[in-house]
């Protein structure tokens, strides 16, 4: 039969229908509210093919996933001849639909549990008797447009495309619903998103839509199921910005934008009675199908709920297949944003091995490999033991800082998962290595104690460092100094490793515990108490440099510019003043060859540009800006749970350590750049000596050589006259990789590329918040001048260096980051929207676009239209 019913389909029908006709047929069959439809099954574009002498081009597309091949299919398609009688059919099954419909795709691979190939094909909506073969053709074409072939990764099968013809539903209001939280991986959590009018500018990304969080039960027995659902759903939160617009249908069948009514701009698009009404719905479809579900949902103009579509989100896919091994540019990228000088990643490497390689567990389990490489002089980490690490509680998120090492394709795969044990084997072997070698005496390991060594250890450097800093008598002894250097960046290293790890680990343990006993006001009451405590030494440093723009005429700005220490007296006292207490800062701070501010003032002048179009020059932001909120939320916290002795202890201390660990991130590597500039300083005097004789062109060339290169020139074995030649090898080699955008993940050799399509970016959250506004794309610091007040700020990652530019940007979006780098600190601070780990970004977006970033969800919505003339 060319058209079915969707009583006609039976459970054996799938490949004869494709996934969202025999999802709908399923649906009807349990009595949910789907509205009537007819399916052309896939014999019917099959037969369509085979009527037109075409499918022998259709196989040889499925064989060779041709794209040249696809496009002349393509072309023919659109003329072809149908089998006598097809049309007419499908002519009598629209009139009998009343006359308007929904012509939506069914591929046979479409919606699926492991891959649902969401928005890779044509939907065509409100489509009358006059359109509906070219509606049906378009449909049919999807199947071999270029995204979905780049989608599959393959051909697709010959004619493997059936079409639902769906009554048109005139929706007052319509959405998705996840039956789970598909962004946090939680099982405990539904997420609704809805607009006013037809959906299709919200899964197209277009718009910023109202979004719901509701708690749902735990899984029960059937008999009690449906009574739960009804009396533990609980909404927990919901963002329900201004509606301006909405798409609705013409009469004669267009599409078109109308202005909402002023009454329903700010109103919820679904009131909780029917949210409720909705979520309900969705455990019904989930208990029906058997797994959760992201299900397509309008309320008609009588108000009734209708359920569109349903497709799996879950996958069967083991998140652990792969056997390549994996680097990641994450966490490490924002320390070096621009390539890696040779002698720096030759002095950094070695400690990096020390702390973090496990080489028996790595060559067992992992692929082997080092722990760290440079990859186009870029610093890679090897992360592909967390593949093995990972682990995820039968319906609870999984480890949040574990899954940031993961690229996104993985990431998606563990989140989708119900339940995922870790790789027992790899935690036996790391134990083994630790104990072997007594590994624990390497770290500040004990949380509880962390804070109390980081504190022995400033007072140690502020003691030491003063000694190492001084200058050498002689080429021997600047390398003792740079041992001695060497021996206390690593012992800096043993505590900052672990002060990462405990700040991930009491951060995500106080976000579960609001979560778990204040799940109503869990969102809010983190953003208000995961802030550092008074006492952080970036926003310092930041506060300095608003006042120091402050006091700047344009003639200091110009001054400061040619490389004189400004034009007003007043001015120089005070840069003078900044650069003795903050010089040593850099926009590379692992890099011990990156330039110094007290090297180069000139550096700060896109900052204090970017600082005095500020509106909020006048105040510039102190690091208890936001004490008063944080007392208040922590109070009200702590009163919630007056009733609960333990649990009230238990948070006032989780709390207290977050804060605690928050400070500790960015008040380390603010003294761990004193300490890298002193050793450059070393390092360049050598690089003075060996320019003098001739070796080097210029005393900074020494940063092109290894370690054990310039040891070879101190102590003779290496040749000086291979030296030169060896050096501007380099330097051209550097030159070429700069020039390049690295990928953010590697696997093997081979650059995971993931360009971000459509209008939704989807990305992490760091600080909460939503803000409009023009991009701006920065790829350095010494470009912020360029920053518009309010502009949006996009930049593959940030050092504490580019936070001075927070202040000024309406927004923060970056390719990399966490939840507690650098800049996710700082925009929280700031109260600056920031969404990360978007790969690709600053590729996708270019200057004058108007985006949308959500900083709550991680969302960065891009709105049409050209970008904007700045």
């Amino acid at each position: 039969m060319n058209v079915l019913t969707l009583a006609a389909i039976e459970p054996r029908d799938a490949a004869r229908v494709g996934g969202k006709a025999w999802s709908l047929a399923r649906l009807h069959a349990a009595g949910l509210p789907v509205p009537d439809a007819v399916v052309l099954p896939v014999g019917t574009f099959a037969a369509v093919l085979r009527h037109a002498d075409l499918m022998g081009l259709a196989t040889e597309v499925s064989l060779t996933g041709d794209v040249e091949a696809a496009a002349s299919l393509v072309a023919a398609l659109r003329s072809a001849p149908w089998p006598a009688g097809l049309e007419e059919e499908v002519l009598s099954a629209c009139r009998r639909l009343g006359g308007r419909v929904a012509v939506r795709s069914s591929a046979i691979d479409e919606d699926g549990k492991d891959r649902s190939f969401a928005g890779q094909y044509r939907s065509v909506l409100d489509v009358g008797p006059a359109g509906v073969r070219a509606a049906v053709i378009d449909v049919w074409c999807s199947l071999y447009e270029a995204t979905g072939m780049a989608y599959r990764g393959r051909g697709p099968s010959p004619g493997g495309m059936g079409v639902v013809l769906q009554r048109q539903v005139r929706p007052r209001a319509s959405g998705v619903l996840f039956t789970i939280n598909p962004l946090s991986g939680s099982w405990r959590e539904m997420v609704v998103e809805g607009v006013w009018g037809l959906g299709e500018p919200l899964v197209s990304g277009e718009i910023t839509p109202h979004w719901f969080l509701v708690r749902r039960p735990r899984s029960a027995p059937s008999p009690v199921a449906r009574v739960l659902s009804r009396v533990r759903l609980q909404l927990v939160q919901q963002d329900t910005p201004a509606l301006l617009t909405r798409r609705v249908v013409q009469a004669d069948g267009q599409p078109i934008d109308e202005p909402v009514p002023e009454a329903m701009q700010r109103r919820p698009v679904l009131d909780r009675s029917t949210l409720f009404r909705l979520c309900r719905l969705g455990l019904r479809v989930e208990r029906q199908v058997g797994a959760p579900q992201d299900v397509e949902w309008a309320v008609d103009e009588s108000g009734a709920l209708v359920l569109l579509q349903a497709r799996p989100i879950t996958s069967d896919v083991d998140p652990r297949p792969r056997e390549d091994v994996l680097w990641t540019r994450r966490f490490i990228g924002e320390r070096w944003p621009e390539p890696a000088t040779p002698l720096g990643w030759s002095i950094m490497a070695p400690i990096f091995e020390f702390f973090v390689a496990y080489p028996r567990t790595q060559q067992r389990y992992c692929g082997g490999g080092p722990a760290v490489r440079l990859y186009r002089s870029r610093p890679y980490f090897n992360v592909t033991v967390f593949r093995h690490l990972l682990f995820k509680l039968p319906g609870a998120p999984p480890p949040t800082f574990m899954l940031e090492f993961l690229p996104p394709e993985e990431e998606r795969s563990w989140r989708r998962r119900f339940a995922s044990r870790p790789d027992l084997a790899v935690y036996a072997s790391i134990l083994r290595e630790t104990f072997a070698e007594r590994r624990w005496t390497r770290f500040a390991w004990n949380p509880l104690t962390n804070p109390a060594k980081w504190s022995e250890f400033e007072e140690r450097l502020g003691r030491e460092l003063p000694r190492v800093s001084r200058q050498p008598v002689s080429r021997r002894d600047a390398l003792a100094l740079v041992d001695e250097q060497l021996a206390l960046v690593k012992d800096y290293v043993g505590v900052h490793i672990t002060s990462l790890l405990f700040a991930n680990l009491f951060w995500q343990l106080l976000e579960s515990a609001l979560a778990t006993w204040l799940p109503e006001r869990s969102v809010a009451l983190m953003e208000a108490l995961a802030v550092s405590p008074a006492g952080n030494r970036t926003l310092e440093v930041n506060a300095a440099l608003a006042n120091l723009a402050l006091q700047a005429t344009d003639q200091d700005i110009v001054a400061l510019k040619d490389g004189r220490q400004g034009h007003t007296l007043a001015f120089q006292d005070a840069l003078g003043q900044l650069l003795t207490r903050y010089g040593h800062r850099s926009d590379s701070s692992w890099e011990v060859f990156a330039p110094r501010w007290a090297e180069q003032p000139e550096r700060l002048v896109p900052l204090l540009e970017a600082y005095r179009r500020s509106d909020a020059l006048s105040e510039p932001i102190e690091p208890h800006a936001l004490k008063a909120s944080f007392e208040v939320a922590r109070t009200e916290a702590l009163a919630a749970l007056s009733h609960e002795p333990l649990r009230r202890q238990t948070l006032g201390w989780l709390i207290r350590m977050t804060r605690e660990y928050l400070l500790l991130r960015e008040n380390q590597r603010f003294q761990f750049d004193r300490l890298l500039f002193a050793m450059k300083k070393t390092l360049l005097w050598l690089g003075r000596g060996f320019t003098d004789e001739g070796v080097l062109r210029e005393p900074n060339d020494i940063a092109l050589l290894a370690i054990d290169e310039v040891r070879g020139l101190v102590e003779g074995s290496l040749d000086p006259s291979a030296v030169l030649e060896l050096v501007v090898r380099r330097e051209e080699r550097r030159a070429v990789d700069a020039a390049e955008i690295p990928p953010v993940f590697l696997r093997g050799d081979e650059g995971v590329h993931e360009q971000p399509e459509g209008s939704r970016l989807q990305g992490l959250g760091i600080s909460p918040g939503r803000a409009r506004g023009r991009v701006r794309v920065l790829h350095r610091v010494d470009d912020g001048a360029a920053l518009q007040p309010g502009e949006v700020l996009v930049a593959p990652a940030v050092d504490p260096a580019w936070t001075p530019l927070f202040g000024v940007a309406g927004a923060v979006v970056l390719e990399m980051g966490s939840r507690l780098s650098h800049g996710a600190v700082v925009a929280r601070e700031y109260r600056v929207p920031a969404v990360v780990n978007i790969s690709g970004v600053t590729r996708r977006l270019v200057d004058g676009q108007e985006v949308t970033v959500d900083g709550s969800r991680g969302v960065v919505w891009v709105h049409e239209g050209p970008p904007d003339t700045p």
